[in-house]
């Protein structure tokens, strides 16, 4: 490890003396849990630790899964199933890297990036920390308009004004913090909707073999009728059209990066250290090639390897249920709209799913109706503390103001942004896909590709060995980052129109 300089080893003096160790002693996390120690952990052990990704879940579940795998699999058939498989387990490894870096240092992994990429100090957050706050009141707005016009499809009144409406509720019921009760029931009924749809998958009997082809990644065009019936959809690339699913699949930066400082909560791993805080600036003296000082005793990694495991039992509830469930909804969208030449579009993107729990039982349909606006205000309900969430993880990172100031410091600065932006948007009178389009695209897909690479350059540069990922895991997150990336590119060239 390179010797630090002589301002920096002062500032590290202090850090450590405030920690009450002296300088240069290693850091040690606190015991884990029994439960991760075992060798051979269940799934009620397992469960225990799905919290921070049930969040992320239930964000996407009624637009990434409910709206665009249905109309994926309407357009598509079942030929870009393969993109669910590779979404999620992109995705996946991608937050379990970060979630894991946390857990194991106590640092954001945007705080260590602000000072290890090469170039200007702190470019790389505030990159993504400007990808995030043009994508918020792209989906904020996009969630709301779905929901308001498919409450005027019902005929219950006006589509904007039930879009302002429940924009604004949404926000206030996160200002003040009084969604616990209703948060349990949306849960209860988003989770029996759930159930609903993957029974409706072998009540709809599609077409298995089809299913099976569908895994197998291969060229992928629109269903002969799209052409016929929804010209504007045909005229769409077919890789803007999987580059939004794939932004809408899970989440993207704009939650990730939310998502991970949310594990603060948790107190895993060096997070529960009881000096927590002042190894947190023990770490900033830190420089760009110096590594982060973790004990290399054994029975250190081995806690350390007990801990990780925490944040992995949380990825794998979270994007297992979001693949499952996003499979669901796309088989769903070829053996039922697509049969019928229905797709979720424009103003329509959320009627024609009702016939999946009706595939089930006619009496499930009207229950639809009550289990979709739940997950559709529930979804407009968490963005705004994630997106707060985010933004203080991203500027923190390269600003002692903001860091001192908090996240609920910011969260007045977040709101008034998203709420003023998605207002405009709405008002726009833009459609749900027209609206979310350019932010999946943007921080869905291509933010997450770029941040999977600067979590490798971390983990190579300033983990000591023994705490680095595995080979495998490595694997993973430097081939999801690559395809996360070019098809990021490659959707925002085919969207400007540089490429066909």
């Amino acid at each position: 490890m390179p010797s630090p300089t002589p301002d920096r080893r002062a500032g590290t003096e202090m850090a450590t003396q405030e920690t009450g160790r002296t300088a240069g002693t290693p850091l040690r996390l606190p015991d884990p849990p029994a439960a991760l120690l075992k060798r051979r952990v269940g799934v009620a052990t397992a469960l225990k630790f799905f919290g921070p990704g049930a969040i992320i879940a239930s964000l996407t579940i009624g637009s990434g899964e409910s709206i665009l795998a249905s109309r994926e699999g309407a357009v598509f058939g079942y030929t870009v199933l393969w993109a669910v498989v590779v979404g999620a387990l992109a995705k996946g490894a991608l937050v379990y890297a970060s979630n894991r870096h946390i857990t194991l240092t106590g640092e954001h992994p945007m705080t260590r990036l602000a000072k290890v990429l090469p170039g200007p100090r702190g470019w790389f957050p505030v990159l993504l920390a400007l990808i995030c706050l043009a994508s918020f009141p792209g989906w904020a707005s996009g969630v709301t308009v779905a929901l308001g016009d498919y409450l005027e499809s019902l005929g219950a009144g006006n589509a904007t004004a039930y879009a302002v409406g429940a924009l604004l509720f949404a926000a206030l019921l996160s200002w003040v913090g009084g969604y616990t009760v209703l948060e349990k029931v949306q849960v209860a009924i988003a989770g029996l909707m759930v159930v609903l749809v993957l029974v409706a998958v072998f009540a709809a009997q599609p077409d298995w073999l089809g299913v099976l082809g569908g895994l197998v990644p291969s060229g992928f065009e629109y269903e002969p009728f799209v052409a016929d019936k929804y010209p504007d959809i045909a005229e769409t690339s077919v890789w803007v059209e999987l580059a939004v699913f794939m932004g809408g699949l899970g989440g993207g930066m704009y939650d990730y990066i939310g998502y991970t400082g949310m594990l603060r909560e948790k107190k895993w791993g060096m997070l529960g250290h009881r000096e927590a805080d002042a190894i947190g600036r023990e770490l900033a003296t830190l420089g760009r090639k110096d590594r982060i000082p973790l004990s290399a005793e054994p029975g250190d990694v081995a806690n350390a390897r007990a801990w990780s495991r925490a944040p992995l039992f949380d990825m794998l509830a979270a994007f297992l249920a979001l693949g499952v469930i996003a499979a669901a909804f796309m088989i769903n969208g070829a053996a039922i709209l697509g049969d019928r030449e229905q797709v979720p579009e424009g103003n329509d993107v959320l009627t024609h799913q009702s016939q999946f729990l009706s595939a089930v039982a006619p009496v499930f349909e009207s229950f639809y109706v009550v289990a979709i606006v739940m997950v559709l205000f529930g979804t407009a309900y968490a963005v705004w503390e994630a997106y707060s969430w985010t933004m203080y993880e991203s500027l923190s990172a390269v600003s002692e103001k903001v860091r001192a100031r908090g996240q609920r410091g910011i969260r007045p600065y977040v709101y008034a942004w998203t709420g003023i932006g998605s207002l405009l948007m709405i008002a726009s009178g833009a459609s749900f896909v027209s609206l979310i389009t350019p932010a999946s695209i943007l921080g869905g897909v291509f933010a997450c590709g770029i941040y999977g690479a600067g979590l490798l350059w971390v983990d190579r540069v300033n983990l000591p060995a023994p705490y680095r990922m595995s080979a495998p895991l490595r694997a993973m997150v430097a081939v999801g980052s690559a395809f996360l990336t070019v098809c990021g590119v490659v959707a925002m060239l085919a969207y400007a129109e540089v490429i066909g």
